[in-house]
């Protein structure tokens, strides 16, 4: 399942959506928080190497995201346009996989969510 977002940032994080997001470097790193009442607060961190106007997602430990897209300037800020997968440990029973099916319709409701309110494109 992947998600495409579109954010337009000027040196501050989105404020419609719960993420962090900060340059290290060429690299792109953030975290996603979701806020949950069964499972509390979930962090998914991120991390892509800027090459050119492209971000290549780098691998993490799971739960995470793997972000890719492309970086372009836009006023006095730039435009990101992102993909963006949730990446899980494989599922080694039954159960897991229910557990991870469950992180998945989090992961696309939270972010669905604050997409709704003008932010980004699509789910």
């Amino acid at each position: 399942m992947r998600v495409q977002l579109e954010l337009c940032l000027n040196g501050e994080g989105p404020k419609d959506l719960p993420l962090e997001v900060f340059w290290e470097g060429d690299v792109l790193k953030g975290t996603l928080r979701q806020e949950n009442p069964i499972l509390g607060e979930i962090l998914l961190p991120f991390q892509s190497r800027l090459e050119g106007q492209r971000l290549t997602p780098l691998p993490l430990p799971p739960p995470s995201l793997a972000v890719r897209g492309e970086v372009r300037p836009r006023g006095e800020g730039l435009l990101f346009r992102l993909e963006v997968a949730l990446v899980l440990p494989e599922a080694r029973n039954w159960g897991e996989r229910a557990f991870f099916r469950l992180l998945q319709a989090v992961f696309l409701r939270t972010l669905e969510k604050a997409l709704s309110q003008g932010r980004g494109i699509g789910v």
